[in-house]
């Protein structure tokens, strides 16, 4: 269980980790919409070149002497030491956070290695952390989904929550012009919508509030999460805008009637009428389970310029309703995947490590001997005090 934050702290802290050069990316976006002052966003990369063009005000350069600054090559065993190399840097920033997001994709190096690494030491810190990260697109072939399944399967273990945003969605419920710039922009825009919704829920006194703490109760339920925020426009079917929310076509479908909390923020003009609050609650309470710990907070923005704007988080979902290779991919790949198959089906915490130990391609002028691919000592230590 997290630790509760005092009811007389300042306003809460929130640290937004962007992991890589994906994760990077979302923090240059964010870095451009208007976040409260109590958001830090922090660019974390192997890659000294992409570094430099990040517009955010915090940059951390992991692993100097790993990667010498060129990147992780697409090897997450490389972005774990590089994180684990830089842990006091990031043990800094994880610890003066209330609250810690982390964003970056699966599949590459940078991310997939030091994510997982990220949240453990959150994990260690009681500090809530929710990760969003998305997986390959189905044409980037099939070792790179293997690789992201396993990252995130590892990321499960130690983060809060863990929502993923397949890049394949982006094909089915975008428009087919849309331009790939336009196309993430609108996944990124998924956190940004959050962070927004968060950041003004629990920083100021709602008409009916929500704190700090509440939100950690909430998703102190460990697994996969759902997220999403919709604004309902005056006419506007009500059930429609809670879909939106809770079902943005982005993220990997999971099943909700499993969810084991949710946090729902409602933000609306003081025309909003009491039978639409109670219907908003209504309407959690069939798609979740009865038994959930759902909370509900209402804040009235006069000058809000909708009826009303909901922001829902729901938490503890324990599997996706399908995994990130569809079957199709699954059975083109079986051939090169089924000698893999048992390790990425145990729940093991080092089946990543063990993976990458067999399957790294050493290049020719590395001369690496078979220690060095051991498991990380750290990791080891986690696994036995778990």
């Amino acid at each position: 269980m997290f630790d509760l934050v005092p009811q007389n702290s300042q306003t809460p802290k929130i640290a937004v980790f962007g992991v890589g050069g994906c994760g990077c990316n979302t923090i240059n976006q964010l870095s451009q919409s208007p976040l409260a002052d109590n958001v830090e966003l922090i660019a974390v990369n192997t890659d000294a070149q992409s570094l430099q063009i990040s517009s955010c005000s915090t940059r951390l350069q992991i692993g100097l002497e790993a990667t010498k600054g060129l990147g992780a090559g697409a090897r997450p065993q490389k972005g774990y030491e590089a994180a684990e190399e830089s842990q006091t840097q990031l043990r800094e920033h994880i610890e003066l956070a209330d609250v810690i997001f982390v964003t970056g994709g699966m599949g590459g190096g940078t991310g997939t290695g030091a994510i997982p690494f990220m949240a453990s030491i959150a994990k260690e810190f009681n500090k809530p952390l929710v990760a969003v990260v998305t997986t390959p697109f189905s044409f980037e072939g099939s070792q790179r989904g293997q690789l992201a399944q396993a990252g995130v399967d590892e990321l499960i273990q130690y983060a809060s929550a863990v929502i993923v945003l397949p890049n394949d969605q982006l094909l089915k419920a975008l428009d087919k012009k849309i331009s790939v710039v336009n196309a993430f922009y609108e996944s990124n825009r998924i956190l940004q919508d959050v962070l927004q919704g968060l950041t003004t829920t629990i920083s100021q006194s709602g008409l009916i509030n929500i704190d700090l703490n509440d939100f950690i109760a909430v998703v102190s339920h460990q697994g996969r999460a759902a997220m999403g925020v919709a604004r309902q426009m005056a006419g506007e079917d009500l059930q429609l805008t809670i879909d939106k929310a809770l079902k943005n076509p982005l993220l990997e479908k999971v099943n909700l009637c499993k969810a084991k909390g949710a946090i729902v923020s409602v933000m609306a003009t003081e025309s909003i009428e009491l039978s639409q609050y109670n219907s908003i609650g209504e309407t959690l309470l069939k798609q979740l389970d009865p038994s959930a710990m759902v909370i509900i907070g209402l804040t009235i923005v006069p000058e809000l310029d909708c009826e009303l704007e909901l922001m829902v988080i729901a938490t503890g979902m324990q599997e996706a309703e399908n995994g990130l290779l569809d079957e199709h991919n699954a059975e083109a790949a079986e051939p090169q995947t089924k000698p893999l198959k048992t390790r990425f089906d145990t729940s093991e915490l080092l089946n990543l490590h063990d993976f990458l130990k067999q399957k790294a391609v050493t290049g020719a002028n590395e001369d690496r001997h078979d220690e060095e691919l051991e498991i990380p000592t750290y990791t080891r230590n986690q696994r036995t005090a778990n």
